[in-house]
């Protein structure tokens, strides 16, 4: 209920403004997980609480763009978006479970992976939005890294057991709770957020972003200390969830603010490493989780998905995707389709088995034309590396495993940041002004 409250008074402040009614929605979202429902009744689509308020802050934009000032250069991801759009209804009409039963789920997609980051691009565009959207998001990851440590002291996460009962139906309330094998840390912490995977990738992207503020952008518009502190603590936060992707993308994002040429990095950089090897005795259930990584005898020891069964999963999205080559089975096969290749996915652990499997040819044309103009076109264009580097990490981290509970508008809030503060953007915001 409490959720609901809260929704209900930042869209009613939206309707008195919708900009700051949008960033204070943008902040809320961090912690709207699918199990914070408006609707879940058996037999209708469910309605969760975010997507509900996308639809209605789409809905006031919509009406009141005549009247508000917003950015009017393209969209960048404006090709890749509507090939996108295209190929998951066209998988849709044909879907194995039926387009009215997958029409949801599309609608749902469209909403939250087009609709929502849209609205990001057009709606977020001064700094002084971009300096409320720090402050809140230092505050709120300073609450989610609290908790976390709190949930890896007790073993447990009340917050999680407390939205699971909100839904009110036990098959479709989402419980991606589990304590991980003990070479791993035992208990898999996921703070406020939907799963262990996608709460280390945000407190890997909070971290790096901060520190790229500083150390790259040097921004100093609103005083970075305190989000500093959110950021180290974010990483204890990463290894608690005795998860290796989030460690992957950390590395990889992690290239955004190296600069070994810039004095203040190098200092931070050695109080760091001896920050690291001080607290070292502290985190040493996880050494054999982050030497995985790059050692054979500790990933075997690790356990977990290993060459042989991702190749089995390989092995079962070929012959899925053989059943219906062109678009896919669409969304919701999964649910209907009883056959041993569907329990062979093994929950797809890599975005190409869903889009083999769901959109077929079509979606996997289209997903490698999406990712040309995020690792190539748009990092080109606007000249970032940062861009590059945090593009970089999500389609590594997504190729080699699934990435449930990331926060994907924060990614594009990130780069949407470095693009509007390039002068590429600069001059393409003036020629639309003079035109």
């Amino acid at each position: 209920m409490i959720f609901t409250v809260i929704g209900i008074l930042i869209l009613w402040y939206g309707f008195y403004n919708l900009k700051k009614g949008f960033l204070a929605f943008l902040v809320f979202k961090i912690i709207l997980v699918t199990n914070i429902t408006l609707v879940s009744v058996p037999g209708v689509p469910l309605l969760t609480l975010d997507m509900f308020m996308t639809m209605v802050y789409f809905g006031l934009f919509m009406v009141q763009r005549k009247k508000m000032s917003y950015t009017h250069v393209p969209f960048p991801y404006k090709k890749p978006f509507i090939l996108l759009i295209i190929s998951w209804t066209i998988s849709t009409i044909f879907a194995y479970v039926g387009v009215k039963s997958a029409f949801s789920s599309l609608i749902g997609q469209i909403c939250q992976d087009v609709i929502m980051i849209w609205l990001l691009w057009v709606l977020v565009e001064d700094e002084d939005d971009y300096d409320f959207l720090i402050k809140w998001f230092t505050v709120v990851f300073f609450i989610s890294c609290v908790y976390g440590f709190f949930e890896k002291m007790t073993f447990t996460n009340p917050l999680m057991e407390y939205e699971i009962s909100l839904v009110g139906d036990d098959e479709r309330a989402i419980n991606f709770s589990y304590e991980g094998d003990e070479n791993r840390g035992g208990w898999r912490v996921q703070s406020v957020f939907s799963h262990a995977i996608g709460a280390g990738i945000n407190w890997a992207m909070f971290f790096c972003w901060i520190l790229t503020l500083i150390y790259v952008k040097r921004y100093n518009r609103v005083n970075l200390t305190s989000s500093l502190i959110v950021a180290m603590l974010c990483i204890p936060c990463i290894l608690f969830t005795s998860s290796r992707s989030p460690m992957v993308f950390l590395a990889i994002n992690s290239l955004c603010f190296v600069n070994f040429k810039n004095k203040n990095f190098v200092k931070a950089f050695i109080v760091g490493v001896v920050l690291v090897i001080a607290l070292s005795p502290f985190f040493a259930e996880y050494a054999n989780n982050i030497l995985s990584l790059v050692d054979d005898k500790a990933a075997a020891e690790v356990g977990g998905s290993d060459a042989d069964m991702r190749m089995g999963q390989l092995a079962a999205s070929v012959a899925l995707m053989s059943m219906s080559p062109i678009y896919g089975l669409g969304y919701k096969f999964m649910n209907e389709m009883r056959l041993m290749l569907v329990d062979d996915l093994m929950g797809l652990e890599s975005m190409w088995f869903r889009i083999m499997t769901q959109f077929g040819i079509i979606g996997i044309v289209v997903n490698l034309i999406f990712a040309y103009f995020s690792l190539v076109r748009i990092p080109l264009k606007y000249r970032s590396l940062q861009i590059f580097f945090i593009s970089l990490a999500y389609w590594v981290v997504g190729t080699i495993t699934s990435v449930p509970g990331m926060l994907m508008y924060m990614y594009y809030l990130i780069i949407f940041m470095w693009i509007k503060s390039s002068p590429v953007y600069k001059q393409q915001l003036e020629d639309s002004h003079n035109s």
